[in-house]
């Protein structure tokens, strides 16, 4: 690896007039195992290099230069979700393993992807590269142990699925969904950034924009809900490496399926560890799992019973 970029990471995208840089921060001795990867950029500033008056930054494009003899581990799965789902209780079991880079909603990934509309990614091969490049440095080996590096996307990257498909042809995808009246229901509680109208551009949420449903929040939400799962739906039936997982099934039960997929073992330690990691709220490890579903009632929506069902049926099948 090379020197000068071991442990450095870029972790925010500067607009200038002349077009894109990236700022960079060093994490060595920050191991990625919060319950996401903003908590850990945070924990960041307590190293000395980076509270230094001159911070780092690069052009965006350099990425792929920079990259070339980087000792990295290539991603084994990307996990996708409609958010409320358990994924970041997953993110947060494959993250015990000091086999595993765990990238939980990288916010410099999410910013790069959000410069293009899918149309253009798919068009664009350099900025393809780039991403490619961020990710390749995301997966810096920080122990000659880690093999297995693991992508949990921010749910609204459903949209940019096919540019992950055509960049990682033979990588395997989860899709990770939940009953929708309790994903709704715990929302409600707690709105995440798609739940609440203009926040995500609708068409990266893949919803129509319709300005009068904006000061309707559970509208905007079912509507958000009904697209991600619609995607589910249509790339479960027509990509063979992707796979389904639902909530119910249990955050044991879902790793070990996870471990099968990519080809690895999972002992009787790391399960009792998975056990005792889901005590704790995903989000919150400090604090004792409640389960949010029974707290009230929601909204109904035949449309998401419908594609919830289908997904259901299309999971038993595989």
């Amino acid at each position: 690896m090379n020197n000068y970029l071991s442990n450095w990471y870029p972790v925010k995208l500067l607009r200038e007039n002349d077009g894109h840089k990236c700022l960079w921060k060093n994490l060595e001795g920050i191991s990625f195992i919060d319950p996401f990867f903003s908590e850990t950029v945070t924990r960041a500033c307590s190293i000395k290099i980076n509270n230094a008056q001159y911070k780092p930054t690069s052009d965006l494009k350099i990425l792929t230069e920079w990259t070339g003899s980087i000792d990295s581990v290539e991603p084994a799965m990307f996990i996708f979700h409609i958010s409320r789902c358990g994924s970041t209780l997953l993110s947060q079991a494959l993250s015990l393993s000091d086999e595993h880079i765990v990238l939980s909603e990288v916010p410099f990934i999410d910013e790069l992807l959000q410069l293009l509309t899918i149309d253009e990614w798919l068009v664009n091969t350099e900025y393809q590269q780039i991403l490619k490049a961020a990710i390749s440095i995301y997966g810096q080996k920080k122990n000659k142990k880690q093999k297995s590096l693991f992508i949990k996307t921010d749910s609204w990257h459903i949209y940019y699925l096919h540019l992950f498909r055509v960049l990682y042809p033979s990588v395997s995808f989860l899709f990770l969904y939940r009953e929708p009246k309790a994903v709704l229901n715990s929302q409600y509680i707690k709105r995440g950034m798609h739940a609440i109208p203009g926040l995500i551009a609708d068409h990266v949420l893949g919803i129509e924009t319709n300005l009068s449903e904006y000061i309707d929040f559970d509208k905007h939400l079912i509507n958000v809900l009904i697209s991600y799962l619609f995607s589910f739906v249509n790339l479960i039936q027509t990509d063979a490496n992707s796979f389904l997982a639902n909530y119910s099934e249990g955050i044991e039960n879902i790793t070990s399926n996870v471990f099968q997929i990519i080809g690895e073992e999972i002992d009787e330690l790391y399960r009792a560890n998975i056990n005792e990691r889901r005590r704790y709220n995903a989000k919150y490890p400090d604090q004792p799992f409640v389960n949010d579903s029974l707290l009230r009632q929601t909204t109904d929506s035949t449309e998401l019973k419908f594609l919830y069902i289908e997904l259901e049926e299309l999971r038993m099948m595989k």
